[in-house]
């Protein structure tokens, strides 16, 4: 008896032994690994994963997790002690590269967080909530999104994830959140500015389901305005904040700092920056001007001129007595930025003449294709008459066609039949070289002759403009709202020339004027 208590004694301590010798109850044991997840803390990871791997269900719930973290160490720090973990762990490398090498680790993940979910009664309400939204995360990440209900769907998941997830699956949603949105702005900064807009909208999908409003086909008093760079920077860095919290993330974050500083300044500079609602502009009614093309802001009100106003460190010149080599050099700067040769100038309607010619004439001296005059109309609001005191930011477009451009369109403008002399008492309009008597001392009488030049020359469909010295800024906007505004233009394009000097009291030719009444 006594033999047999012994025995069965040294039995039990032999196995008590070998339970704690053994390495996969310990780890499962200590719970999650939050070890960092690049560099040498990752080194450890083949074997204790194989050691876990063997520890029953709960050893294979905490393996799914860290390999999971290794993955997108793997991607977000291009970390290669932490791929190599990856696949050591995984049981071979891949002969493949890139994404399909992603897909083939997402399929083994999801293979085996599929498995340990057939086994789900053995599970803890904990572990079973994890499998769940492991599988859920990794399924959303089996596909490229080919559209936009794929992409909503993606989204929708992970930012269910990220709001009501399991705490060890949020970080990963956050990290596929900050993917996505970072993958868009660098998709909106390598495109030609005249899409950026459409792209740039789609990081939005980040914090919201529904994104249509900026993706219908609206006129610009319906649409909301665009999101600026500033709040689009906060949607990835509303991901990164939350993954600093996390320790085992912190490396990660930083290892990405350089390129997220490079990424922020090259956003700030190219993406569209808002307009202004305090900005004083001409007031038309709606309908009247055109979709402005997003281009950078020449903002001009008495006494200054501000390049970029809505720039984080928008530059102020005296609009009095601007330098005017250096005017004209900050203006090219701003051309060569966006490439298209387009600026919006948002000119105050009480800006002086002498000091309106100024700005014009450095725009001219930059080399400005053309001229987006900024205006309000209203907005389409709550109010029967849409007049909801909200106004949106639209353009009339100002062609400049310079003696020396040689280009097509510049010489199309130029050699147009029809041409306005504008100066502080009205315009002047001149037919194949000679004067019209009628001059437009109302808008009324404005319409009606672009109504008869249009009725008189139907196969004309340009204008060229002269600008004297003295000329508002109001009458300018009225001229071009005249001929090139509206649903139906009375004519496509007007272009200034601005080395036509101005003809003084020019004389009216009654010939002239008896053949526009008889046509």
């Amino acid at each position: 008896m006594l033999g047999s208590l012994l025995l069965l004694a040294a039995g039990g301590c032999d196995h008590q032994g070998r339970r704690t010798r053994d390495p996969g109850a310990a780890l499962v044991a200590a719970g999650w690994i939050d070890d960092e997840t690049v560099g040498q803390a990752t080194l450890a990871d083949p074997d204790r994963l194989a050691a876990l791997g063997d520890a029953g269900i709960s050893g294979r719930v905490i393996r799914l997790d860290r390999l999971l973290d290794l993955y997108d160490a793997a991607r977000f720090a291009d970390d290669g002690e932490a791929r190599d973990s990856l696949w050591a762990a995984l049981g071979d490398y891949s002969s493949t590269r890139g994404i399909d090498a992603s897909r083939e680790v997402v399929l083994r993940l999801l293979d085996e967080a599929y498995a340990i979910d057939d086994r789900s009664d053995a599970l803890s309400d904990d572990e079973r909530r994890f499998v769940a939204d492991a599988i859920m995360l990794l399924s959303a990440d089996m596909f490229l999104p080919d559209s936009a209900e794929a992409l909503i769907t993606q989204t929708l998941a992970y930012r269910s994830l990220v709001e009501d997830g399991h705490p060890r699956i949020a970080d990963n949603a956050h990290w596929r959140l900050y993917d996505h949105v970072r993958g868009v702005l660098v998709g909106a900064v390598e495109i030609g500015p005249e899409l950026r807009a459409d792209i740039l909208v789609h990081a939005l999908y980040a914090e919201r389901e529904d994104i249509s409003p900026w993706l219908e086909e609206l006129a610009p008093h319906a649409q909301p305005p665009l999101p600026s760079p500033t709040q689009l920077w906060a949607l990835l860095e509303e991901q990164r904040a939350a993954l600093e919290q996390v320790p085992r993330w912190q490396a990660v974050v930083a290892s990405r700092s350089a390129a997220e500083a490079d990424l922020h300044e090259t956003v700030t500079s190219l993406l569209p920056r808002p307009r202004d609602p305090g900005w004083v502009l001409p007031q038309l009614t709606r309908g009247t001007a055109q979709r402005e093309s997003l281009a950078p802001v020449l903002l001009a009100r008495p006494g200054e001129l501000v390049l970029e106003p809505t720039a984080e460190n928008p530059r102020t010149m005296s609009a009095a007595s601007p330098d005017r080599d250096a005017l004209t050099g900050a203006l090219e700067a701003l051309l060569a930025r966006d490439g298209r040769g387009l600026l919006l100038f948002a000119a105050d309607p009480k800006l002086p003449a002498p000091e309106y010619a100024r700005a014009l004439q450095a725009l001219a001296s930059a080399r400005t294709g053309v001229i987006e005059l900024a205006v309000h109309e209203p907005r389409i609001g709550d109010a029967a008459d849409g007049s909801a005191g909200d106004f949106a930011v639209l353009a009339l477009p100002l062609h400049v066609a310079r003696a020396d451009d040689r280009g097509p369109g510049a010489r199309a403008l130029r050699q147009a039949r029809i041409h306005v002399q504008l100066d502080g008492r009205g315009p002047r309009f001149r037919v194949d070289g000679r004067w019209l008597s009628a001059t437009a001392a109302l808008p009324s009488d404005l319409l009606r002759l672009v109504d008869e030049l249009h009725r008189a020359y139907p196969l004309e469909h340009t204008i060229s403009l002269s600008l004297a010295s003295n000329v508002q800024h109001q009458q300018l906007v009225d001229v071009l709202a005249a001929f090139t505004g509206g649903i139906t233009p009375a004519f496509v394009a007007a272009g200034w020339m601005p080395d036509v000097e101005i003809v003084a009291n020019p004389e009216g030719d009654a010939k002239l004027d008896a053949a526009l009444a008889a046509r």
